[in-house]
Formats: C-alpha cells, structure tokens, sequence
C-alpha cells in the first residue's frame, strides 16, 4: 500500500511558487518577511529553535540586519502528497553560505518536512521542519552566530 496521493498540477505550482518565495527572501535579505509567509497557527522547527509566527517576526528582523552573512539555497525532489485538506511535502535542499569553509561546499544538506494550508484562496506553510541530513555542525553554528552566540566556523 502506498501513500502517494498527488496533488494536482495547479496546487503543485502554487505551493512550489510558496518555497521559492520563502527562499527567496531568506537568500536576498528580506528574512524579516518570511513570517508573512506562514498560517496563524504555523510553526517553524530546526536547528534555529522552535518558533511561531512572533518569534519568526523577531529572528527574521535580526537576520536581515546581517547583511555581512550570504547564502543561498538550491533545492530540488519536492515531493507533495495530500492529506486531506492539507498538502504534506519533502523538499531536498542543498545550502551555501559564505562563511563555510570551503564557500564552494554546501554548509548544510538536507530536507524541508513541510505542511501547507490554503487560507483565503493561498497556500501557506503550516509547519516547516529543517531537518540537516550532512552538516548539522555548521547549521548550529549558523543558528549561533545569527542568534549573536560565537559559535564555531563552520
């Protein structure tokens, strides 16, 4: 028994134009944004803590006063399944930043566990899970450094 239950193509393009935004904003220095992007109720959880709606608000207008820090993420196997009238996805990421060492490695690999809600005719994320497969270590020193914590190069 298999649990593939895709979504239909306009509802795929639609939550994929919502991870390109979201990442978008992370990589272009509009972090103080991404809050917008989520239901009332959404959650954020990974390797910068856990956090609602208000507590992405705060850490999203402390990052985008790091203008020193650039990253970028590519990402790719987005998987979306429905579940009821919610849509689950996994999305692989790959993530560059500056201040690793080698810059031309990723700092972080991974997955995004995410659930999206339609509110008033647009998907939202619901929750976003940040789960590093490689390079955990960098992506807590990251959370560190953008949290004002010295933490190590990574």
């Amino acid at each position: 028994m298999s649990d593939y239950r895709p979504v239909d193509a306009a509802t795929r393009v639609e939550i994929e134009q919502l991870i390109a935004e979201m990442l978008y904003r992370l990589d272009h220095n509009r972090a103080d944004t991404t809050w917008e992007l989520y239901t009332e109720d959404g959650v954020s959880v990974g390797p910068m803590g856990d956090m609602d709606r208000e507590a992405m608000k705060a850490w999203g207008a402390r990052r985008a006063l790091q203008t020193d820090v650039v990253g970028r993420h590519f990402i790719g196997g987005i998987r979306l399944v429905q579940d009821g009238e919610e849509v689950e996805g996994t999305v692989q990421y790959l993530t560059f930043r500056d201040t690793n060492e080698p810059q031309t490695l990723p700092a972080s690999v991974g997955e995004f566990r995410e659930r999206y809600r339609r509110v008033d005719g647009r998907w939202l994320f619901s929750r976003r899970e940040i789960v590093p497969v490689f390079g955990g270590g960098a992506a807590a020193a990251h959370a560190a450094r953008l949290a004002g914590r010295e933490g190590p190069a990574q």
